[in-house]
């Protein structure tokens, strides 16, 4: 039995107290991520959500109407669900955000309002880092700093939580005298670490969990087990989601055998495949980072161990959450950047299906009415993909990166969390790894 799923959309009109809307909303647009593994850097979030205005309770700016003559502009939003029937003991936020414009169209009788919400990467992009100095320290810890200057103050709550940020792996040197937007900066310390630097939704439910957390993920992070496998109504195996569409690519996108990477003193790294470049000709990546020359020429290294060859990829599967059962649109609705999810094809004409574990880096949802009556929702996802042997090495254990063909780390690729006599990371409850 199909799954029913209960959207709920608020706004906190006042400032203070939470307005639920979701009795004019005939539709909502969610998209944050990114397409594909090697678009550097995460952009902001967004969420368009559109309102039945017949009664006038949105006319922006007009005396009378019951919201739109508020504030508005960066006020927050949040979307969550619930499914009928299901096991969660919290609502699942697909979505926490401001209020950027809303836009509104006239029609016969009636007009629609268009309220449009970005993350917090808006409030990031706004704010200056101003002639700062910092100290030698993990990309984690340097985008804590950032995030702490008193010219970014960028929220710490714990409820709801708004940052999830990991150690990293990579040390920065030292610096004096930034001077940058603090997103453009941010982004440098991700590139760095070869990190995911976003604001992440959904997840596991819970009590502090209401979407828009800011997340920085570690290189070689684990992921998040939902437990989900997603498949073709061809090989749809006992207890698997369908998919509606699965993308699949084999190209050069992600093939680069070869890396000149700038390290923060200006030295120039470099480094390449000779066997790849033999066959597919050179193919280079270019980046500037905040390390040493050593660790900059670690992290090239790292990088075209991992995409020095070509490979057929699910780049992107489509699944209609309310066609699922109640169990699966629970896990499905937790799904987000990070997440593990196991995809299954059978290609037309062939005998041989195409298994393998994969990591979501782009979440597209659309949210509509379903059932009127039910108040339940229509609600279909599209997930951009990575697979894991190109997502990182392997890692005993993990959803996705134990799967092989992930490939074991090169020797001198540290990818433990607890480190002996390390300054930061040789203090517990560091986990071990």
């Amino acid at each position: 039995m199909a799954a029913r799923i209960l959207a709920k959309v608020e706004a906190k009109f006042d400032g203070t107290n939470y307005n639920d809307i979701s009795a004019y909303t005939r539709r909502v647009s969610i998209n944050y991520g990114r397409s594909h593994l090697l678009e550097d850097d995460f952009q902001a979030g967004s969420c368009v959500i559109e309102l039945d205005n017949t009664g006038g309770e949105f006319t922006p700016g007009h005396p009378g109407a019951t919201y739109g003559d508020t504030q508005l502009i960066n006020r927050e939003v949040r979307i969550s669900t619930e499914v009928v029937g299901g096991s969660d003991s919290y609502a699942t936020y697909l979505w926490r955000g401001r209020i950027t414009d809303v836009d509104y169209v006239a029609q016969q009788n009636t007009s629609t309002v268009y309220i449009r919400t970005v993350d917090g990467f808006d409030q990031l992009a706004k704010a200056q880092i101003l002639n700062q100095s910092f100290s030698a320290e993990y990309t984690g810890l340097r985008v804590e700093n950032v995030l702490d200057l008193a010219s970014v103050d960028y929220p710490d709550q714990s409820t709801p939580n708004d940052r999830e940020i990991d150690l990293g792996f990579v040390s920065l040197t030292a610096a004096s005298g930034v001077t940058s937007t603090a997103l453009d900066y941010l982004q440098k310390i991700a590139r760095s670490e070869n990190g995911r630097f976003l604001v992440n939704h959904a997840g596991a439910p819970s009590a502090t969990n209401f979407g828009g957390v800011l997340h920085f993920y570690a290189r070689n992070t684990e992921t998040d087990d939902m437990g989900i496998t997603i498949s073709d109504a061809v090989t749809l195996g006992s207890g698997s989601v369908e998919a509606a569409a699965l993308n699949l690519e084999w190209g050069s996108e992600l093939l680069f055998n070869s890396f000149q990477w700038t390290d923060s003193a200006g030295g120039v790294q470099t480094g390449s495949n000779a066997a790849s470049i033999a066959k597919y000709g050179e193919r280079v990546s270019k980046k500037t980072l905040l390390s040493d020359a050593s660790t900059t020429d670690e992290s090239g290294d790292y990088f075209i161990g991992l995409f020095d060859e070509p490979a057929l990829r699910v780049s992107q599967v489509v699944v209609d959450i309310d066609s699922a059962t109640t169990a699966d649109a629970e896990k499905l609705l937790h799904l987000h950047v990070n997440s593990a999810i196991d995809l299954s094809y059978l290609p037309t004409g062939s005998t041989t299906t195409l298994s393998g574990a994969y990591v979501i880096e782009g979440v597209n949802l659309d949210i509509s009415v379903r059932d009127m009556a039910t108040n339940s929702a229509r609600v279909r996802a599209t997930y951009s993909t990575s697979s894991a042997d190109a997502t990182g090495y392997w890692v005993l254990g993990d959803a996705a990166l134990s799967v092989f063909p992930t490939v074991l780390a090169p020797s001198w690729v540290d990818t433990s969390s607890w480190r002996l006599d390390d300054t930061d990371r040789g203090v517990l409850p560091t986990q071990l790894g």
